[in-house]
């Protein structure tokens, strides 16, 4: 169902990295957003857009925000910190952010999760793979490493870095080095809360859902206008997990909100080669 004309949209999470980069396209393409945030008062006026102080935990305020809307599109976020708060923020927001759409009657509700709910072979989420977290770690990329050493402040992240740019460690190729480090990384609250999200949608056909999974290296980057799509399944480069920046990924999310062509689909993307 191919939408051609100007569409009203609610962004939930438009302050962060992926729901600033979405609502910009939005606006570009001519479409009215609704940017939903907690700290919505930071952002700068902007013709087409407007921007509501709500959280996802208010039921009534969110109810009233994203009623009379074309599409929903939910980047919400419980936090990165491991801390098992992230993941009941994650659940419990989602399950919210949910009744909320059917109770404003809504026509169409994007949600964006993450990578752990892929799966890498039929049974098997990436977030079971025995090879998680250390090999999923190992193989990343220099510039993928840089991103998390920003995000995170731990100077191994950049160590593993110079190591893939020296040669070191070839590409493809895990570094047993950083493996080591993040061996006991087991639990990431967000990325098992995005994944029970999945099932909140999954479990529920009565209203128009789709779910979309970033690759396991998603990062800040440069837009390149392509993307390759997936559905329920991780998306691999050379034998490694595949990547998108954020410009893509979220060209791939306005794209979704003019086609809607992915209703009730479990959908990845990553970069077009």
């Amino acid at each position: 169902m191919m939408q051609s004309k100007p569409l009203k949209v609610a962004v939930i999470g438009h302050t962060g990295m992926g729901g600033k980069a979405l609502t910009e396209i939005l606006l570009k393409r001519g479409h009215s957003v609704t940017g939903i945030s907690i700290d919505a008062d930071k952002v700068p006026d902007t013709i087409g857009l407007t921007s509501i102080t709500v959280s996802v935990m208010d039921a009534l305020e969110l109810v009233a925000a994203i009623a009379d809307h074309d599409v929903v599109v939910s980047a919400f976020s419980g936090g990165h910190e491991i801390d098992m708060r992230v993941y009941y923020r994650q659940v419990e927001g989602t399950r919210r952010i949910i009744n909320a759409f059917k109770q404003a009657k809504g026509k169409y509700l994007i949600c964006i999760g993450g990578a752990a709910s892929l799966y890498v072979k039929p049974g098997l989420q990436m977030f079971d793979d025995p090879r998680f977290p250390t090999w999923y770690f190992g193989v990343a990329p220099a510039v993928h490493l840089r991103w998390l050493g920003d995000i995170t402040q731990e100077k191994f992240f950049y160590d593993a870095a110079e190591r893939k740019e020296s040669g070191v460690i070839q590409p493809g190729e895990s570094d047993s080095k950083l493996e080591k480090h993040v061996s006991s990384w087991t639990s990431v609250p967000l990325l098992e809360g995005c994944r029970v999200a999945l099932d909140l949608f999954q479990a529920d056909h009565s209203f128009n859902w789709s779910f979309l999974s970033p690759p396991w290296f998603y990062r800040p980057g440069e837009g390149t206008g392509n993307y390759e799509l997936g559905i329920d399944y991780m998306m691999m480069k050379n034998g490694i997990p595949a990547g998108v920046s954020v410009p893509d990924l979220q060209l791939a999310v306005a794209d979704e909100v003019k086609n809607q062509a992915l209703i009730h689909k479990h959908w990845t993307v990553c970069a077009a080669e």
